[in-house]
């Protein structure tokens, strides 16, 4: 499904890139009765419409509307809202189908700080600026949450062939790998007092947080010391003293909405870890 996809995407965002590559019209458009300035390059009547709440994936171009230059263009997936103000371009998303390219005439101070964004060096404040949309795909909550999980299936494959790890996937789709058993250790349990080393990072190596070279962490197995459900989950497979790599699905880690700047929205981690069982 998801090489599916992509050759899909890939297909319309080419055909999109010709429809957009210019600025497009200076005048025709049609307003809306909140104000909202809109002109389709091309509408497709048949195609799956959404709803606030929704996943859009789109191709955009931002233009300069008086000088007519394109001042970037980028693909980005982006949930709809409700309209933030009177002819927010989130009002334009509801007249919109699968595979339609349009262009909206927005306001640049309303638009960009409005939506918490920062203003384009090449883009005048207190002007109008022409903002091009294709759609490539419109997915409720639930299907965008699927097609993630299949990708980041994909990713996680790929990432253990290349790493040449030999792994074990359990139930959650957590995929591990004993480094280093320990067959006569304590099979640790839930409650355990355990002391920890390990390492979080990325499928692309980049680190995230560890534990110094002398250092463990003291922490009680299941405890709510951690949100990383997937940290229980290993430990439970574990043997004290045994050392363990894995990767965690973003649904056993940080979740669909990640925390904080260095861990994004759906991220997937990768957890090098050893466990030490205290004496109670």
């Amino acid at each position: 499904m998801i090489s599916i996809m992509k050759k899909q995407i890939w297909i319309y965002l080419s055909v999109v890139f010709v429809a957009l590559s210019g600025c497009g019209p200076k005048q025709f458009y049609e307003t809306t009765q909140t104000g909202l300035q809109y002109y389709f390059f091309d509408k497709n009547k048949d195609g799956k419409m959404g709803n606030v709440g929704d996943i859009y994936s789109v191709n955009i171009t931002v233009c300069t509307d008086k000088l007519d230059t394109v001042v970037y263009s980028q693909f980005v997936m982006f949930q709809r809202n409700e309209p933030v103000y009177p002819g927010d371009f989130h009002e334009g998303l509801g007249m919109l189908h699968e595979k339609d390219s349009v262009s909206f005439k927005l306001h640049v101070d309303s638009f960009f700080r409005m939506h918490n964004l920062g203003i384009p060096k090449d883009v005048e404040s207190d002007s109008l600026f022409r903002l091009h949309i294709g759609v490539v795909s419109i997915m409720t909550p639930k299907e965008h949450f699927v097609f993630k999980c299949e990708e980041e299936l994909g990713n996680m494959k790929e990432f253990v062939t290349r790493k040449g790890w030999e792994v074990t996937a359990d139930s959650t789709g957590i995929m591990y790998e004993v480094v280093t058993s320990n067959p006569e250790g304590d099979q640790l349990q839930m409650g355990d007092s355990v002391e920890l080393k390990y390492t979080y990072s990325t499928l692309d190596d980049r680190i995230i947080e560890r534990t110094r070279e002398n250092d463990r962490w003291k922490f009680e197995v299941g405890s709510f010391q951690t949100r990383v459900s997937g940290l229980t989950r290993i430990l439970t497979l574990m043997r004290d003293g045994e050392k363990v790599r894995s990767v965690i699905p973003f649904a056993e880690a940080f979740g669909p909405e990640g925390m904080g700047p260095l861990i994004p929205p759906y991220t997937t981690i990768v957890l090098e870890l050893e466990a030490y069982k205290l004496k109670q």
